[in-house]
């Protein structure tokens, strides 16, 4: 597995906030993450490997019951796929061999099965099992994903995503129950793994961006507790073989890394150190050897000429910065700039920065300590008004806030509890409310209002040119969701849907189109434009990928873009580098 693997021919995209926030990483070679290891935590006896060293994305990585194999998700065969290879070297074996999606490899305790997740034409995952070497998969179970083995391979643990819970089936997917009650958006439950012993159940419990915390639950008492308090990243638990510690990649130290606890909860003791992304890990039965991925991104903004001829559209990136992560463009009314968020890791929150819209002359407006996210222009041109918050993981701390495009002191316009904002023709915000619908508030006058209801999970909302409607998007929640993709609503008559299907994401065009990327499970995202009216819908030639972190989940693949006021470019995010390799520890204390 050490063999040099082909190169990729394609940009690999990753996002870390599906609806706020980013990480970006810095790979690490497997002797430089040893060397970094704490010498406390490292006696002689201890020794790294690097399982893997292609080109390209190799991760989630899953040691076999007997300990010698490894079961990974990689794309160098150019889709993200299932292989299977001995953890210290030789041939592998690609288990999956389809153009879809897949994540989160799971070895059936007696080693001849691997349960894993796959993403469908819908946008939704089902969780799959296959033959360990290989054969044909057959699907279990609709809509989930992150499947986990019981000890004694009776069950399955998953998490359900129409609930964002956590449940338990039997092997076959059948009787299926939930063991985890529902959290208040934008809480989920997700990434499960059963304790040696059956009792318990460790999970992390995302919200919005990049922040979760590790969780564990007695399924006999149906009582959890919460392990970690560091409003950060806890993901990927892995318990000790006497299901008394769990190991767990966390992100508290500034950087992802592995650390342990104790399963009653306790201070965590670190086992990695660096400034690499360490995480996505898995223990061996005997609790003698761990697995991790080492992953490396940088997120930056692209645009593409959407006049150009199918096969001539070459992206041209905007921005370059080789630390910093920046997400969400979005174009001045005129044209001539574009505002996007960005942030440094594990050295800052996130910041308002602007460019020419040839990505010349990057301003950064905002830097505070607060997480500063999505930028909207006023119709002027002359302010941005975005989201403000101390933490995503305190609601009632964002607020809406507006800066001069020339720069100074923001200034607070209401504390609405809501991460996304637009801004309608005549000054006045569109935000989503306590309870999902969409509300208005009024500068001029210092009022809110209520338009009116959406249907639950409608998201994204974005005023009409006129003011006198809103569009939002609906994501899949199932196989064949009638309601998923673009609605608009004037609250005068049914709203209307004006794009059916898997839709990832949309921004406003010129005047009278808005602007759908489709979803596709290999991740090759289709634009589309139609009318406000529904009218004239049309396939334009421009694909754009979509990205996916695999080195910790925040939610369903997603990339932000938005479109020139005159409709002849696209701006995105786009993944400049996308790189994960697989190391181990062995002989661990």
């Amino acid at each position: 597995m050490r063999a040099q693997g082909p190169p990729l021919q394609a940009w690999r995209h990753a996002l870390a906030w599906a609806t706020a926030g980013v990480i970006a990483g810095v790979l690490l070679s497997g002797l430089v993450v040893w060397r970094l290891i704490p010498r406390t935590l490292r006696p002689a006896s201890m020794h790294f490997s690097a399982v893997t060293n292609f080109a390209g994305v190799q991760t989630q990585p899953a040691l076999s019951p007997d300990g010698r194999s490894v079961a990974f998700v990689s794309n160098r065969d150019g889709h993200y796929n299932i292989y299977v290879g001995l953890a210290s070297g030789g041939t592998l074996v690609q288990v999956t061999s389809d153009p879809n999606l897949k994540s989160r490899p799971s070895w059936s305790p007696d080693g001849t099965r691997i349960a894993f997740a796959r993403l469908n034409e819908s946008g939704v995952f089902d969780v799959w099992e296959v033959p360990a070497l290989g054969g044909t998969a057959r699907r279990l179970i609709l809509n989930a994903t992150d499947p986990a083995w019981s000890p004694d391979g009776q069950s399955l643990a998953y998490e359900n995503l129409a609930t964002g819970t956590i449940w338990v089936s039997s092997a076959s997917g059948a009787n299926a129950k939930q063991a985890t009650p529902p959290e208040p958006p934008p809480f989920a439950d997700t990434e499960p793994r059963f304790s040696p012993d059956g009792r318990s159940i460790a999970f992390s419990r995302k919200s919005d961006g990049p922040y979760s915390e590790l969780v564990v639950i007695d399924l006999a008492l149906g009582q959890s507790r919460q392990l970690t308090h560091d409003n950060a990243l806890a993901l990927s638990p892995a318990w000790s073989p006497d299901s008394r510690a769990i190991d767990f990649a966390s992100s508290r130290g500034g950087t992802m890394n592995v650390w342990k606890m104790a399963a009653t909860g306790g201070e965590p003791e670190q086992i990695t150190s660096g400034q690499g992304d360490d995480a996505q890990l898995d223990v061996s039965s005997d609790g003698r050897r761990i697995v991790f991925s080492t992953f490396r991104e940088t997120i930056n903004i692209a645009q593409m000429d959407l006049n150009a001829k199918p096969g001539q559209q070459n992206a041209k990136l905007l921005t370059t910065d080789p630390a910093r992560n920046q997400l969400a463009p979005a174009y001045s009314p005129d044209g001539k700039r574009v505002a996007y968020f960005s942030n440094l890791k594990g050295a800052e929150k996130e910041g308002i920065w602007l460019a020419n819209s040839d990505g010349s002359n990057p301003v950064q407006l905002v830097q505070d300590d607060r997480v500063n996210i999505f930028p909207r222009w006023t119709s002027d041109g002359i302010s941005l008004v975005y989201p403000s918050a101390v933490s995503p993981l305190a609601p009632a701390t964002w607020q809406c806030r507006r800066v001069s495009a020339s720069g100074g002191a923001a200034e607070t316009l209401l504390i609405n509890g809501t991460n996304r904002v637009d801004v309608g023709p005549d000054g006045r915000l569109l935000f989503t409310g306590p309870q999902g619908q969409p509300q208005v508030f009024d500068p001029r006058d210092n009022k809110t209002e209520t338009l009116g209801t959406v249907p639950p999970g409608g998201l994204f909302f974005f005023w009409s040119p006129d003011g006198r409607s809103i569009a939002y998007m609906s994501y899949p929640k199932r196989e064949n969701d009638p309601n998923a993709g673009i609605w608009v609503d004037d609250f005068k008559s049914a709203p209307r849907q004006v794009f059916h299907g898997w839709a990832v994401y949309y921004a406003r065009g010129t005047q009278k189109e808005l602007y759908v990327l489709e979803g596709k499970p290999d991740l090759n995202g289709i634009l589309w434009k139609v009318g406000w009216d529904g009218k004239g819908l049309a396939r334009t030639s421009t694909i754009i990928r979509i990205p996916y972190i695999y080195n910790y989940k925040v939610g369903p693949p997603v990339n932000f873009f938005d479109v020139s006021p005159d409709g002849n470019r696209v701006a995105f995010g786009t993944q400049e580098v996308l790189e994960s390799n697989i190391g181990m520890i062995e002989n661990v204390r």
